[in-house]
């Protein structure tokens, strides 16, 4: 435990500037440092903050005494090298003029203030700082400000604080370690890039559980996480890296958990050249509906490993674009599966591009039912015109020796009938009159 009034250490060198680049800003524009400390000395305050071990979400303050009322702060180490609205980390609830014992101060929740995490994960020198309430609306407006409300409270110049050496204990892992798998992470990045970095965190076990996931850099842990998973559930983590200050080079990066991880290399460069594109490959005519297939030729001209998207378009439109990994120098060929389902009939340019480079060319698309290609050996029916040689049945004009008929007309001869004429002398039948001597019989 330490008393602010007791020691002389770099806090108070920090401090001194805290108090002139802040507590003026809630005072006068041009308000001097002597004008800063006499009007925090219109409320006293004094604080206790003691040396402790936290689970990373909450501090507690052994003692605080505000005069006109106000809050404490609790800042990070950051503090010191001149961080002053940024390094605040936690802030109580108002306080009530007096003094208050056991403080609970929650971590990574401070009005005006954004963070991308929720809990302390490595061990830190915290500092308390008493606070006024300057506006009079019971709401910490120091960060949101930037200084320029709810300063801290002033004691002989500097503002009145104390610290703690606050460490971690880390949670023990009931059950089996998170595994890591599918980290995605570029080959190569110009230096000055954002890099983003994708894994599958899973949960192996049956029960919900929270566990620590540590994105590392070149070995160094850049960002920890507390995941929580439900039992045998997944979850993608995802980590953004600014290469601005990182020299080039080649580095090795992963994410890891308690037992698991999944490591990978980048290298770093002040150029990465496009990858280039030729032999673009499809079809010249295809049909409406059906299915055809594009192929491209891609380099990596660079002399170290990339990867980079490779879009195929078709009629300026995007229709895929596919992240091809190649070593240096290396050459291969990217297919494109083209569905041609509700594209009207007509002649299009499809393409094929990189970042820098690409190919296009045109393609027809015919109306399913048009087929002419496969129409005109149905013409191939003229050929059924064969049915000529069904005009055979001239040969079946042999039927005109049929017309053997004509002998049959030897039924002519059949005239002979005529003769039956005879029955001309059937008319003896006159002679049947001889019934007239039967008179005779008169």
């Amino acid at each position: 435990m330490h008393t602010q009034t007791s020691k002389l250490t770099a806090v108070s060198m920090v401090l001194l500037l805290l108090v002139s680049s802040t507590i003026a800003l809630g005072l006068a524009g041009g308000a001097s440092l002597q004008e800063a400390g006499n009007a925090g000395n219109a409320g006293a305050a004094t604080v206790t903050f003691s040396d402790q071990t936290t689970a990373g979400t909450t501090v507690t303050v052994d003692s605080v005494n505000v005069s006109d009322g106000g809050f404490v702060a609790i800042h990070d180490s950051s503090l010191f090298e001149g961080n002053v609205a940024g390094s605040v980390i936690g802030v109580s609830e108002y306080l009530e003029p007096g003094e208050h014992d056991n403080v609970e101060v929650t971590l990574f929740d401070v009005p005006g203030a954004e963070f991308d995490r929720s809990e302390l994960s490595e061990n830190d020198t915290l500092i308390a700082m008493p606070h006024r309430d300057t506006n009079a609306n019971e709401t910490y407006d120091f960060v949101a400000t930037d200084g320029a409300a709810d300063g801290p409270y002033v004691s002989d110049g500097s503002a009145v604080t104390d610290t703690a050496n606050v460490t971690v204990e880390q949670e023990e892992v009931e059950g089996e370690s998170y595994t890591v798998s599918n980290l995605s992470a570029p080959l190569s990045a110009e230096q000055g890039d954002t890099v983003i970095i994708n894994a599958t965190v899973t949960n192996p076990n049956t029960e919900t559980d929270t566990q620590e996931v540590v994105f590392r850099f070149d070995g160094n842990a850049v960002v920890r996480d507390q995941v929580e998973l439900e039992g045998g559930n997944s979850t993608t983590v995802s980590y953004s890296l600014n290469t601005s200050s990182v020299e080039t080079g080649t580095y090795f990066h992963g994410v890891y958990t308690q037992s698991d991880g999944a490591p990978a290399q980048i290298q770093v460069v002040d150029e990465v050249q496009s990858f280039e594109v030729t032999d673009l490959e499809a079809p010249d005519t295809v049909t409406a509906g059906s299915e055809f297939t594009v192929n491209a030729t891609v380099t990596n001209p660079n002399a170290f490993a990339s990867e980079q998207p490779v879009e195929f378009r078709f009629q300026g439109t995007l229709i895929e674009a596919r992240d091809v990994s190649l070593t240096a120098g290396e050459t291969s060929t990217v297919e494109f599966q083209v569905d041609a389902t509700g594209i009207s009939p007509g002649t299009y340019i499809h393409s094929a591009f990189t970042r820098d480079f690409g190919q296009s060319a045109l393609i027809t698309v015919e109306a399913a039912g048009e087929e002419p290609p496969t129409e005109e050996p149905t013409e191939t029916e003229e050929p059924t015109e064969t049915e000529e040689p069904t005009e055979t049945e001239e040969p079946t004009e042999t039927e005109e020796p049929t017309e053997t008929e004509e002998p049959t007309e030897t039924e002519e001869p059949t005239e002979t009938e005529e003769p039956t004429e005879t029955e001309e002398p059937t008319e003896t039948e006159e002679p049947t009159e001889t019934e007239e001597p039967t008179e005779s019989e008169a």
